[in-house]
């Protein structure tokens, strides 16, 4: 990572059963910043044979959760917003980078943008977490 230290992947990260189902690997964590990756196959279609929005939204809510679970305190979110800019389909690679905006002791804001590994941007999200203590 360039502009990012690296760090270890929250445990907790490690033990979503729905991303292992998925197929979403995490591939980057470091302090407020997470990069996950999805190839969509035919789990992931929905009827019109287009990658469904909930497999997009739960590939950007993985980077979502590891960003802002990386700093040590427990963090579950709040409030999540999708854009859906543009269709993929089987066989796509989809890549979702989430960023720390903006952080205090209690919340967080992270902005993640999903797109293919060529930039071609596919969906833009944005999520709010509680953080607290208790791990």
């Amino acid at each position: 990572m360039a502009l990012h230290d690296r760090c270890e992947i929250p445990e907790c990260m490690t033990k979503d059963l729905l991303a292992k189902h998925l197929g979403i690997e995490i591939l980057e964590a470091g302090p407020g910043y997470a990069k996950t990756r999805l190839v969509v196959d035919n789990r992931h279609l929905n009827g019109y044979g287009m990658t469904h929005g909930a497999a997009v939204f739960a590939l950007a809510d993985m980077a979502f959760a590891t960003a802002s679970n990386s700093r040590g305190k427990k963090a579950v979110a709040l409030h999540m917003d999708i854009y859906f800019l543009r269709a993929t389909g089987k066989g796509d690679e989809l890549v979702a980078v989430a960023e720390e905006d903006y952080l205090t002791g209690r919340t967080g804001l992270y902005r993640i943008a999903i797109s293919t590994p060529g930039g071609e941007r596919i969906a833009l999200a944005e999520g709010v977490v509680h953080r607290s203590e208790k791990g």
